[in-house]
């Protein structure tokens, strides 16, 4: 495995959820260690589905958007669901905002199917982002780019909003950035890439930035949420979202790309097979996207 600069590859890093978080600058949540669920069967709204059956309907077919939260085992499932995919020869880039990307989760599987992990992980790619800033780079700025560039057309991103409850960014252009991010999502949409969207289902301090999530729930074309049954195993509920219009998602279907353009914004640079950082990072910290070794 190789890893770079302050973008650089965290294993077994866990983020749980409290009942509410205060977002501010240095405050992170306890860390969980939790573990591939227990049974690859997970319980749906109207049936026992597999694991893998899970990922051919987040694959196929290419193009839409899916939310999934609640429950810490949402990061597990969502990394075996690539697993799966990456088992039938996908290749998934992951924009990792909440430390939650377990590469050992990812070699296991392969260990126990027989596969080569130094293979497998070679189709597996993750950026970490620090900031609202520099999530707004890796998945609107960089992320389309860097899936062609792989011949691919899925990607996940983990706590796509961890980031954006830091107090030290103003709400206003924390919505702003999200309006952007949500008009990239429609684009890669129409462009035939499929998004898994992960996020642990958080109440924060303050309130009004919960209104984030609601925004996002609304912008999807599925919304899933994970909980555990009275037996420990996990349950999936598809839920219906009654979309409503807000200034947040007309913004997002109207804005242009050029307006992602910040001049204080940390501008994320990909590493692909063989090749140095490209571009110029500002600030502190760097989101790359890695090839595992």
């Amino acid at each position: 495995m190789r890893t770079t600069g302050a973008g650089q590859i965290e294993q077994g890093i866990h983020v749980g959820a409290r009942p509410a978080i205060r977002a501010s600058a240095g405050r992170h949540v306890a860390p969980l260690h939790d573990d591939l669920p227990q049974s690859q069967q997970i319980e749906t709204n109207t049936a026992l589905v597999t694991s893998q059956s899970l990922a051919h309907t987040f694959i196929t077919p290419p193009g839409k958007t899916i939310l999934l939260y609640g429950d810490k085992s949402i990061f597990p499932l969502s990394l075996t669901l690539a697993a799966h995919a990456i088992s039938e020869g996908n290749s998934i880039a992951v924009v990792d905002g909440c430390n939650r990307f377990d590469v050992h989760l990812l070699t296991r599987f392969a260990r126990e199917r027989g596969l080569d992990p130094q293979a497998f992980l070679r189709h597996a790619f993750v950026s970490r982002g620090f900031t609202c800033y520099q999530m707004e780079q890796a998945v609107a700025g960089r992320l389309p780019a860097f899936l062609g560039s792989i011949h691919s057309s899925t990607a996940m991103v983990f706590g796509l909003l961890d980031t954006f409850y830091d107090e030290q960014a103003p709400l206003r252009e924390v919505q702003q950035i999200l309006t952007r991010v949500l008009a990239s999502f429609e684009r890669m949409k129409h462009s035939g890439i499929s998004l898994l969207l992960t996020c642990l289902e958080l109440n924060v301090l303050p309130e009004e930035r919960n209104q984030l999530f609601t925004t996002l729930q609304q912008s999807v074309d599925s919304v899933y949420r994970l909980e555990l049954n009275e037996e420990g195993k996990p349950r999936m509920l598809e839920e219906k979202i009654k979309k409503t219009r807000t200034p947040c998602l007309e913004s997002a279907r109207n804005v242009s790309p050029l307006s992602y353009a910040r001049s204080n914004t940390a501008e994320g640079t990909f590493l692909e097979k063989g090749k140095s950082p490209i571009g110029v990072n500002h600030g502190k910290n760097s989101t790359n996207i890695h090839e595992h070794h």
